[in-house]
């Protein structure tokens, strides 16, 4: 009974958007359709209507994407030719796929996040692709500072510590950067993207189950999430609405203590964090100390513990949505409450379960 509430609320508000937006159905380009994101983006471009066309870079991506209703292109991000003829006739590219990852080789990060992004911009205009937009994430305006109510006008940051951070704004900025008549680009700044199937909360479950989990400060910060329904939505809108080099934050249009929505999320996946905490400026520096220690002896694993990872989750975040409410007319079309129901439905089913 509870799936059927849960299938028809969601079918009602899609349903809802894809009248809005049913005039202006699209072709368009996918990459990172086979990821957690990209999926929930393929999915949703096919509900609409869409012809969807997704990059994949091995036999067994491109048969996920097919089955999700995509037709796939084998290449990679890197691979300009292939990705421009198979970007031809599109209305839009949707950029989803990156490396995200709280430890790794500055190198890594650029070639991906950076290069890889020069790289579909550039297939996309030698394709004629009219519309560009990127995934991006909050995470680029990051330094090690708790962020109170920003909003767009924050500087995008490249902090030395988190190779992430910093390759997530060079790419933003290559993408805004590259606007023009004819070819309007924008991008997206979720926060903290969950839902059904996603790879942090198998993660958080483990580090609780091996008793590796501790609180940062209690938890007691605020906090922003972002549903990856939101997200796709939200792009989507930035594709038909945005007048283009333009970049905007998604929420799902509230703010949570952190403690609150992480035990919630722990609990709905039957486990139950500790209590222990230790003071941010403790957690900063054991991380630099342990990403020392990981530098010096070369370790191939991630360490337990990092500055990214302490500043991705470890501290506030709020910021206001407000200009792609108005220059898009976003509305998150999953509630927090809906989305937790989801995602509770999902783990209770066998094929579901972490």
């Amino acid at each position: 009974m509870l799936f059927f509430l849960l299938f028809m609320a969601i079918a009602h508000q899609q349903h809802h958007v894809g009248k809005k937006l049913e005039e202006s159905l699209m072709k368009a380009f996918v990459t990172g359709g086979s990821g957690f994101v990209g999926r929930c983006m393929i999915t949703m471009l096919r509900n609409r209507g869409d012809e969807v066309v997704a990059l994949a870079r091995s036999e067994q991506t491109a048969k996920q994407v097919t089955q999700l209703g995509a037709r796939a292109v084998l290449g990679d991000l890197l691979n300009q030719q292939a990705m421009t003829q198979g970007m031809q006739d599109c209305d839009v590219i949707f950029h989803i796929a990156g490396y995200l990852s709280s430890w790794g080789k500055y190198a890594d990060f650029y070639k991906t996040n950076v290069v890889g992004t020069e790289c579909v911009l550039a297939a996309a205009q030698a394709a004629n692709v009219p519309c560009f937009v990127q995934i991006g994430a909050s995470a680029a305006v990051f330094n090690s500072q708790p962020l109170s109510q920003i909003d767009e006008s924050y500087p995008l940051q490249q902090p030395q510590f988190s190779p992430y951070i910093a390759t997530k704004s060079i790419a933003e900025q290559k993408v805004i950067a590259a606007n023009r008549p004819g070819f309007r680009t924008s991008v997206v700044r979720p926060s903290w993207i969950w839902g059904n199937g996603d790879h942090a909360l198998p993660q958080l479950v483990k580090a609780v189950k091996t008793r590796q989990f501790v609180w940062i400060d209690q938890g007691n910060y605020p906090y922003m999430t972002t549903h990856v329904a939101n997200v796709c939505h939200g792009a989507i809108l930035a594709a038909e609405r945005s007048p283009g080099g333009q970049s905007y934050f998604l929420s799902d249009g509230d703010v949570v203590q952190f403690r609150t929505w992480l035990t919630t999320l722990l609990q709905i996946a039957g486990v139950k964090p500790t209590n222990l905490s230790i003071p941010r400026w403790l957690a900063w520096n054991i991380a630099l100390l342990v990403e020392t220690i990981w530098t010096i002896t070369q370790r191939q694993d991630v360490p337990p513990i990092t500055r990214t990872m302490i500043r991705l989750i470890g501290q506030e975040l709020t910021f206001n949505d407000s200009k792609a409410r108005l220059e898009l007319d976003y509305v998150p079309i999953v509630s927090r409450d809906l989305g937790l129901a989801e995602l509770a439905n999902f783990i209770n089913n066998p094929s579901g379960k972490m």
